[in-house]
């Protein structure tokens, strides 16, 4: 794969995104995750409205699947009336291989949000809780009406916005799952390797540290990765949904000791589908993809810290694929009035009222999202 293949696609995906379509007047779908849209009884249109606007609020890579994943997907329409059951297997040896683990200390899912439900349902309890800083990527433990599906202690991040385990093991001295997105969702920051391994030193016996890497690959932060070779208290997982540009796919994995994977079996593995698994094995093998993605990302990342900085804006200098800015005023009334220009972005988050999350987008994605914030800001 070459970084020319992967503008190419770039241009491509924005002209599609910012053209005007006969389709202007339908709701765009997934603009914003709490409210209700209305899309056509028609595949194509319904495709179309995914890029009636600048998409900007998922997380979800600009590119998609990159040339070597799109590739082995064309082959399949024919086959896919089949499961592909024994894929995963293969999916879970290459990763395992790949990482210095054994086969059996990884696990492919559809996604990582069923594994990480999975072990908040196994190893928390009323009486050991799950405990993780707020805000997070924590709707993996919520149930109806944001309800915890176990008892939880959710503790605010500190002023920096910056996750100290000591503050996480004090407030939850008796805590079953301790819970790290790493680097943060949304804030972006990295806990440092230092800080982790403090945590699993210090943690209550029989506890375990759950660590999601979901943007790892965007960052300089150190994998813990090598905590599961060393058969430690840890559970990581992994998407293909990011830097991979899988998301509508789904397919995640997590790695763990064989007795805490065999531990969440009570709440069972569903079979990945069968194109992710394929689309997954073929990024995996894909050579360049993760440094070319990474050095893009920071590229974009890097642009807009300077154009914050040159207008006073503030803004968390995140390492992820997404930034908090702070807007100073209603994060959701920001959000809605960017809503309006067709630039959809992630809005506030818990403890973060008058601030934004922004995804990484394109170049020409990136200009359009300036140009509204400051008109939104106006």
């Amino acid at each position: 794969m070459t970084g020319s293949t992967e503008t190419v696609s770039r241009r491509a995906l924005m002209r599609g995104a910012m053209a005007a379509t006969s389709l202007a007047a339908v709701t765009p779908a997934l603009a914003q995750r709490d409210r209700k849209v209305e899309l056509p009884d028609d595949p194509s249109a319904m495709v179309a409205s995914l890029t009636d606007g600048v998409y900007i609020n998922s997380n979800e890579h600009p590119v998609g699947p990159c040339p070597a994943a799109l590739a082995a997907l064309a082959t399949l329409p024919p086959l896919s009336g089949r499961y592909g059951m024994v894929f995963g297997a293969k999916l879970e040896s290459l990763f395992a291989r790949q990482n210095g683990l054994s086969p059996t200390q990884v696990q492919v899912h559809p996604g990582s949000f069923m594994p990480l439900r999975s072990v908040a349902l196994t190893y928390s309890s009323p009486q050991r809780p799950i405990a993780y800083f707020e805000p997070t990527f924590d709707q993996g433990f919520l149930g109806l009406g944001n309800a915890s599906i176990t008892r939880s202690v959710a503790v605010p991040l500190s002023g920096d916005f910056t996750a100290d385990p000591r503050k996480l093991l004090a407030a939850a001295p008796d805590a079953g799952v301790y819970y790290l997105c790493n680097p943060n969702n949304p804030t972006g920051l990295v806990t440092a390797r230092a800080d982790i391994d403090w945590l699993l030193a210090n943690k209550p016996k029989g506890s375990i540290l759950l660590i999601d890497e979901a943007y790892i690959h965007f960052s300089d932060a150190t994998p813990c990765l090598d905590l599961v070779a060393r058969d430690a208290d840890v559970l990581v997982t992994r998407t293909f949904s990011k830097i991979y540009g899988l998301a509508g796919l789904r397919c995640g994995i997590i790695a763990g000791r064989r007795d805490l994977l065999d531990g969440m079996a009570s709440y069972g593995t569903n079979i990945t589908p069968m194109p992710a698994v394929i689309a997954a094995e073929a990024s995996l093998l894909a050579p360049g993809l993760l440094p070319n993605r990474k050095a893009a990302n920071k590229a974009v990342r890097d642009d807009l810290y300077r154009w914050l900085d040159a207008n006073r804006l503030r803004y968390l200098r995140g390492d992820a694929s997404f930034a908090m800015i702070h807007v100073g005023r209603s994060g959701a009334d920001v959000t809605a009035a960017l809503a309006k220009e067709k630039i959809f972005i992630g809005g506030p988050r818990k403890h973060m009222d008058d601030w934004v999350r922004v995804s990484f987008g394109t170049p020409v994605e990136m200009q359009a999202f300036k140009t509204g914030l400051l008109k939104a800001l106006a």
